[in-house]
């Protein structure tokens, strides 16, 4: 009975004979049969089973996914940072929860990069933080001397640029820096320094939440915040940046990995130290008293010169 779609052809290799128990035909060995399978005018040839034709045509999906991996465009060119800006809100919403969630089977580069990194998430992550922070730690300076009736609270807008520089030099700097060490080491991971960077910014998202929850008059729970938050963000480096030596000496990979999380850790601290201790209100006051103290015989002084300019001009 023949069907209106699909007509199923099973040929031998070309011997009438039949097939034994040790499937071979005539007394020798033929190694395959053919079948073939006409479906919308394509042909499938299933050669040798139980591998199909499926087989092949999932090979060339993968041989051309790699050429994604290949830029189109030259560095100098603006295409080629346009295309780093190229990205949609759900990968960069998938992006940010990888970064929180590291997978010690699949590193972040391999799973949500693909070799399509982007610059959009993390520049947007570090001017975020640089807000959070800024306004946070002027906000616990604030609330710390709420109660202090002779505290004047003055903004501390140099906490913005200080912030800055230290977010973006750390995500933009410290790539640079791992790209050196890789070509130093000759690795044979193919990371780029874009691949890097955005691995860096992301991870650094996880601060800004902590960033407000920091608020808390609590020294005990910022430090565990922080620390979860180092934490997290750490190991989604550290994570994807070891297989990058993998073919180096173990001892080489160690120093290396350990050296990133000490530079993690102290821009962490950092944070808490510089950025979330309240200034002191006496030091305030005292400088205010000492200006106040230096305008005050300014003044005196500058009374005594006229004085005396008028007294001898008579």
């Amino acid at each position: 009975m023949a069907s209106s779609e699909t007509d199923l052809n099973f040929h031998d290799s070309g011997n009438k004979d039949m097939w034994n128990v040790e499937g071979e035909i005539g007394g020798s060995s033929t190694g395959a049969a053919t079948l073939n399978l006409e479906d919308d005018g394509k042909t499938h040839t299933f050669t040798e089973f139980p591998a199909s034709a499926a087989d092949e045509e999932a090979d060339e999906v993968s041989d051309t996914s790699n050429l994604i991996n290949e830029n189109k465009n030259p560095i100098w060119t603006f295409a080629y940072y346009q295309e780093l800006f190229n990205v949609n809100t759900d990968t960069v919403l998938q992006r940010i929860k990888g970064s929180m969630i590291p997978s010690r089977k699949q590193t972040f580069t391999r799973r949500y990069i693909g070799g399509r990194p982007d610059m959009y998430g993390p520049f947007w992550i570090c001017a975020t933080l640089v807000l959070s922070i800024g306004v946070c730690g002027n906000l616990t300076t604030l609330l710390t001397h709420i109660t202090d009736e002779t505290y004047h609270y003055t903004p501390q807008f140099e906490r913005l640029s200080i912030a800055a520089i230290m977010v973006y030099s750390y995500t933009f700097l410290i790539p640079l820096l791992i790209k050196g060490v890789l070509w130093w080491r000759k690795s044979s991971s193919n990371y780029s320094v874009v691949d890097i960077i955005c691995t860096y910014g992301y991870s650094l998202f996880v601060f800004i939440p902590v960033s407000i929850l920091l608020l808390v008059p609590s020294d005990p729970f910022d430090w565990i915040a922080l620390s979860i938050a180092i934490l997290l963000s750490g190991s989604c480096i550290a994570v994807n940046m070891w297989p990058a030596l993998q073919d180096d000496s173990k001892k080489v990979a160690v120093i290396f990995t350990a050296v990133l999380l000490v530079l993690h850790t102290a821009l962490g601290v950092t944070f808490r130290l510089y950025f979330f201790s309240p200034i002191s209100a006496q030091v305030i006051n005292n400088s205010s008293s000492i200006t106040g103290t230096s305008t005050h015989a300014l003044t005196e002084k500058s009374i005594i010169t006229i004085g005396t300019t008028t007294n001898t001009g008579e």
